[in-house]
């Protein structure tokens, strides 16, 4: 009398779909989410016909139309920039490549000076990344 009635099944709950429903969910959310490549600095590039993917084991210079520098998220200055590029060049299996990625409001002077430290410190191919033309007025809407 304790037990369950003979020939009488539990219901179950079938967790199967529900799992399948979370997957779904998870996997939707990972593929919408837009991930920002320049946190910290709002910068608008200028527009270029030609533009070309990075590739991921690259230096990345931001720089704001004030002069605020990060180099790969972290923020430096003229003073430590030589070092900090040679410690990433290691970092990065000796990468001879550098992305410049300035606001078009930058002063042509301040990305001369940053090109200049970088040529210093062992970087022979300075790319200064653009956006399509058209991208920034859909941006801007």
């Amino acid at each position: 009398m304790n037990g369950p009635v003979k020939g009488r099944r539990r219901a179950q709950v079938p967790l199967t779909p529900l799992v399948d429903c979370v997957f779904l969910l998870l996997i939707f959310f990972m593929v919408t989410t837009v991930f920002s490549l320049t946190p910290g600095l709002d910068v608008k590039l200028p527009e270029a016909e030609e533009t070309r993917t990075p590739e991921l084991q690259n230096l990345f210079l931001v720089i704001d139309q004030d002069g605020n520098m990060k180099l790969n998220r972290r923020t430096v200055t003229f003073a430590d920039l030589k070092d900090q590029i040679e410690q990433g060049r290691r970092t990065f299996n000796n990468t001879t490549t550098l992305i410049i990625q300035a606001d078009k409001k930058t002063f042509h002077g301040v990305v001369v000076k940053a090109m200049d430290i970088a040529k210093k410190a062992g970087i022979v191919d300075n790319v200064i990344a653009t956006t399509p033309p058209g991208e920034e007025e859909e941006e801007a809407e």
